[in-house]
């Protein structure tokens, strides 16, 4: 490694470790994973990244699924009925510079409304389109 103990601000995911370890280790990866290896960032944690990282976790009530995407700055989910993903039933925007903790929802606020339509394409793209480059 050059510089051990430097940081990173890379989104990575669960999904990254086995990959990552895969190939730390020098072993080949299995055609079917998700997950994108993070051993460049411990080479160089400036580097361009993932664009986004993405999750889906259902509602309390499991009437609806929550998807998300979370980018260098805000966590963005679409709120859909677990049976009809096309409907968005709600939406929740946090900007973690300033609310890192989510506790103020601004996606409804007028001056987000481009911020919002671009990261719903953002997440409708998926995880492919959100990989280092």
């Amino acid at each position: 490694m050059k510089g051990p103990g430097r940081k990173t601000n890379a989104l990575v995911e669960f999904v990254d470790i086995f990959p990552s370890l895969c190939e730390l280790a020098g072993l080949p990866l299995p055609g079917h994973l998700e997950g994108t290896s993070f051993a460049p960032l411990l080479e160089d944690p400036k580097r361009p990244w993932k664009e986004g990282a993405f999750s889906q976790f259902p509602s309390a009530t499991e009437t609806h699924m929550g998807r998300t995407i979370r980018t260098d700055r805000y966590r963005f989910i679409q709120w859909s009925p677990i049976d009809d993903p096309e409907v968005i039933d709600a939406m929740e925007l946090y900007d973690h510079e300033s609310d890192w903790q989510e506790n103020f929802n601004i996606a409804n606020r007028s001056e987000n409304e481009r911020l919002v339509k671009q990261l719903q394409i953002q997440l409708a793209a998926g995880w492919q389109a959100a990989l280092p480059r």
